[in-house]
């Protein structure tokens, strides 16, 4: 009886564990979905609120956290579009209703209009692209005249 009751409890605890990792899966998905959606290249595709908020619960039904449209709000005010997304992660569910729920929430903030996102000058933003590149001679030396041995020490697949 004493080997059944501590198989349960370790039974118990695993479920446990595994109900914390599946609600910080969801919120980790639901908050890449909101950051996806509010990139530059992707918000200049969406014209109003209505067309966020409904990208938003179609991506995050894509990445398979199952959100409904009223669980999710996206507002206007002061220049900055404010997004919010509550809903539950189910962990015991009887007779096709959770009977206990961990309540999740991501909220974001995105400044409205501008260059907001965009370095001032489009020049600067060219010249650091292209200090930043890696660039490296056939003898191994890069732009800042280290070895690529010291950058990189493992081997490369490429090589011949």
């Amino acid at each position: 009886m004493r080997v059944f009751f501590w198989g349960l409890v370790a039974v118990g605890c695993f479920y446990l564990a595994y109900a914390a990792m599946m609600s910080g899966y969801q919120w980790f998905q639901i908050r890449s979905v909101i950051e996806e959606t509010l990139e530059p290249r992707n918000f200049r595709e969406l014209a109003t609120l209505s067309d966020v908020k409904m990208r938003i619960v179609r991506e995050a039904n894509e990445a398979g956290v199952p959100i409904a449209e009223r669980e999710v709000s996206v507002a206007s005010a002061d220049r900055m579009l404010k997004v919010n997304v509550v809903w539950t992660f189910p962990v015991i569910v009887y007779k096709g209703e959770s009977v206990l729920a961990i309540p999740l929430s991501v909220k974001k903030s995105h400044p409205l209009g501008g260059r907001a996102y965009l370095p001032r000058d489009p020049a600067f933003a060219s010249a650091i692209s292209f200090l930043t590149r890696s660039r490296s001679s056939g003898l191994g030396a890069t732009l800042m005249n280290r070895s690529q041995a010291l950058t990189a020490p493992g081997t490369s697949f490429f090589t011949s």
